[in-house]
């Protein structure tokens, strides 16, 4: 039987299932978090934790927003040292691709894809994350207008769970996603400037393709003189 914590106030007695909530994520990476486990590390009864947290989903929530915090702080880091939004945004991409499926609470956040789009509370921390960089994005020329910083951020978002889920996230193939279907859904082109921009960065990306190319045949070439001369 589990002994109850009495003469706590109920923000004490949430923070401590929380951070319970949060030691079983951690202990079991695979899922299937139980709120009994939870209730019992916390040393409350069931009923209290449900009363407390309400249903397992809003646990998966509340304890994902406490261990997003250090990824955003980490994100943050990354997009500062990089030049222009749209190459923020991308190094923002490929970072969370590669680390928010490796969190338990938050993999189990972005499988409840519909909770996640719709909670408000996530929806305000991927602005605090992104809605500065967006904005710059559209100051400068580089993202659309016509859209709202809001909806671009969700779209952001909803690419963010998706390259997560991706059985394939390497820093390549994330990148290879970003410039195939996120700029083009999200980069100016109304107007001389933005324009301009899109087509400097087209250029840019067949030059790069085009380099790739180059190494690649060098490096057959390369081989079949080693082949050659054995």
């Amino acid at each position: 039987m589990t002994a109850e914590i009495v003469g706590g106030d109920d923000d004490y007695i949430k923070a401590k299932l929380l951070r319970a909530a949060e030691e079983e994520f951690i202990e079991n990476p695979e899922g299937g978090v139980q709120m009994e486990a939870i209730a019992k590390r916390a040393g409350v009864s069931r009923a209290t934790a449900f009363r407390r947290l309400g249903s397992i989903s809003e646990v998966v929530v509340q304890v994902a927003l406490r261990r997003s915090q250090r990824h955003i702080a980490a994100v943050k880091e990354l997009m500062a040292a990089e030049t222009g939004a749209l190459a923020k945004i991308e190094a923002a991409l490929i970072y969370t691709a590669r680390e928010l499926p490796t969190d338990a609470s938050i993999a189990a956040l972005i499988a409840q894809h519909s909770t996640a789009a719709n909670d408000p509370r996530v929806h305000e921390q991927a602005v605090g994350a992104m809605g500065e960089v967006v904005r710059e994005g559209q100051l400068t020329g580089e993202i659309r207008t016509d859209v709202g910083v809001d909806d671009l951020v969700n779209f952001l978002v909803e690419q963010t769970y998706l390259a997560a889920e991706s059985v394939d996230r390497s820093e390549a193939n994330v990148r290879r996603r970003f410039r195939t279907f996120v700029v083009p859904a999200i980069e100016a082109r109304d107007g001389p400037g933005g324009e301009l921009l899109a087509r400097a960065r087209e250029l840019q990306q067949a030059m790069a393709s085009a380099m790739a190319a180059a190494q690649e045949l060098t490096e057959l070439m390369e081989k079949g003189q080693r082949d050659d001369n054995q």
